[in-house]
């Protein structure tokens, strides 16, 4: 404890300023920044801000801000049934509203009624500062220990979550730590009693608002930083947060991140460097799932490169072990720009039946479906090649029945398919390739012949992409550093270099090096192959039939594109490449460009 050199009163350990008396305490750490240093003892007090009226959880953000009794969840539960408006709660907290209720556990918003034996909650007056402060004993905090300005006299609304269940048992652990921060909501009370409808287990807290599923980078920057902060508070007094990290364990209270839920730490003596790392890593990971939607951490292309290095260091390398470190990463990133990056495609195409054959058998599909809302783009594309195989009328048939089948109806799925929660996007490719698979079966059987067709697809959402292929069509990334083929092909010779029979030189010669054992029309189902890849700006893909890739070595094809101004006069060269080395069979190239504007 810290003993107010003025009036004596006995403080808690961290306090800056004397609840008793607002007198600033010689152990005091740094306060909060911005926040308005107390006011001399003699001097006129500000206004005090009213009894906080904040947005009440679980509710939206536009659903704001000011409101005192949010709108009633009509839900019915099975298993637990809620209590009647102007119930008491362990005959401290009134009943307010309904917030939410599920099968084990229903949500109200309460309010503490006067107790003479126990002090209630309080809330910082100062706008800047608005911590919570829960009664340590008998007597009455007055003043923020935090910044020294007076407690507002009304306790503030908040939340009780009810269950049939004994969901809350390690929250007295965390409520005899006596937390009290800026950015932190601690346990108010946990209790259980018995009711007509059988044990109850309450636990109550104050009240915040979910996060949104994802917010400005700008945004997500500064609530790390207020919560880096107070995970060192936490890190202290040994808190570790778990391996997994809920994101619901924070909240929004106004425009303030704070830690809401407790009831997965655990409290040690003294945390190990791991320990700390790891909790650090559950922030990161935080805030890298409220930049992009993503759960899973990778790097994103919309990201600026300094936020993508900052993420690399939390989640994948040595990590940070104080929160002071985060925010000294977090500032270097911000330093280098905080915008998000907006992306477009530029697309070259091309396809020439080549030097030695009347007739082209191959077919190309480019269709881009990108949008514009608020000014950024938001580009979506899907390209396909197919090369007929069957000889001439039939080749030219199945490769045209590949690309009519695919473009029919792809433009009505493509707002699902664009969609943020979708997820199936491999599925779709699969879908759309059974679908063609079948019209070029249908036609081969009616037709008594051999036709079929290989296919190369690149569903492009953003910056990812979801590739497919069926036969030796094939599709490159390239970029600064490097050209890598991402397909593989469906031949005889990739086979025998698969099993170490012979090795890629050699196979280019091969006398068998155009025997295919995968194509469409060939079977009633067909097996594609699916990958993803995810793109940055100045990444290509390349997609081209073996008119192009059997004629012209991939670091001729990667030395072309580098030259290129731009991607269409890429595919021009690559096409006369081609026929200068000999044009033996039809040339299909196209070549998409990830650019930043």
């Amino acid at each position: 404890m810290v003993t107010c050199p003025k009036c004596r009163a006995e403080n808690r350990p961290e306090a800056a300023f004397c609840s008793r008396c607002g007198t600033i305490l010689f152990a005091q750490p740094t306060p909060p920044t911005n926040y308005e240093q107390p006011a001399e003892e003699n001097a006129p007090e500000k206004a005090v801000r009213p009894a906080i009226t904040a947005p009440l959880p679980y509710a939206s953000v536009t659903e704001q801000s000011m409101m005192a009794v949010p709108e009633p969840v009509v839900q019915a539960p099975i298993g637990l049934h809620p209590r009647s408006e102007g119930s008491l709660f362990g005959d401290r907290f009134r009943y307010e509203a309904l917030l939410a209720e599920s099968e084990h556990e229903i949500r109200y918003s309460v309010t503490e009624i006067s107790q003479s034996e126990l002090p209630p909650v309080r809330i910082c007056s100062n706008i800047e500062c608005r911590t919570i402060h829960c009664p340590v004993d008998q007597e009455a905090e007055k003043f923020c220990t935090q910044c020294g300005r007076p407690l507002e006299d009304s306790s503030p609304l908040l939340l009780l979550r009810e269950s049939d269940d004994d969901m809350y048992g390690y929250i007295n652990h965390v409520l005899e730590m006596h937390l009290v921060h800026p950015n932190i909501h601690p346990p108010v009370a946990a209790f259980q009693e018995e009711t007509p409808l059988g044990t109850r287990y309450c636990l109550v807290a104050p009240n915040s608002t979910d996060l949104p599923a994802q917010a400005d980078i700008s945004d997500v920057l500064e609530w790390g930083t207020q919560l880096g902060r107070s995970l060192d508070y936490l890190q202290a007094k040994g808190f570790v947060l778990g391996e997994e990290f809920d994101l619901a364990s924070i909240g929004l209270d106004e425009d303030k991140a704070v830690w809401r839920d407790f009831n997965k730490v655990r409290i040690l003596p003294m945390l190990t460097d791991r320990e700390k790392v790891n909790n650090l890593r559950n922030l990161a990971l935080a805030m890298y799932s409220l930049m992009t939607g993503k759960t899973e951490y990778r790097p994103d292309p919309y990201l600026p490169p300094a936020l993508n290095d900052l993420f690399e260091k939390a989640l994948v390398a040595e990590g940070f072990t104080s929160g002071a470190d985060l925010i000294q990463g977090i500032e270097q990133a911000r330093s280098a720009g905080e915008k998000r990056l907006v992306v477009d495609y530029q697309v070259g195409r091309r396809s020439h039946p080549g030097k030695m054959r009347a007739n082209n058998e191959d077919s190309l599909l480019s269709m881009e479906l990108s949008s514009i809302h608020n000014g950024t783009i938001e580009p979506c594309g899907l390209f396909t090649i197919a090369d007929g195989l069957g000889g001439h009328a039939a080749g030219e048939l199945a490769s045209e029945l590949v690309i009519t089948s695919i473009a029919q109806k792809a433009p009505a799925d493509i707002v699902s398919l664009r969609n943020p929660t979708y997820e199936k996007h491999e599925d779709w490719l699969n879908q759309m390739i059974q679908q063609a698979n079948q019209a070029v079966y249908d036609a081969r059987q009616k037709a008594g012949n051999d036709m079929g067709s290989t296919l190369a697809m690149c569903l492009l959402i953003g910056t990812q992409a979801y590739l497919a292929n069926v036969g030796d069509s094939r599709i490159y990334l390239v970029n600064r550093q490097s050209i890598k083929q991402l397909t593989t092909d469906h031949t005889l010779v990739q086979h025998m270099i698969t099993e170490g029979q012979i090795g890629a030189e050699e196979a280019r010669y091969h006398p068998q090096r155009n025997v295919i054992y995968r194509s469409l029309g060939e079977k009633l189902s067909v097996e594609a192959d699916c990958i993803n890849q995810q793109l940055f700006p100045h990444d290509q893909l390349l997609m081209c039939s073996d008119g192009l890739s059997s004629l012209l070595e991939d670091e001729q094809i990667y030395e072309i594109i580098l030259k290129a101004r731009s991607p269409q006069e890429a595919c021009d060269k690559l096409v006369q490449a081609a026929n200068a080395s000999g044009g033996d069979d039809n040339i299909s190239v196209i070549l998409i460009e990830i650019v930043s504007v």
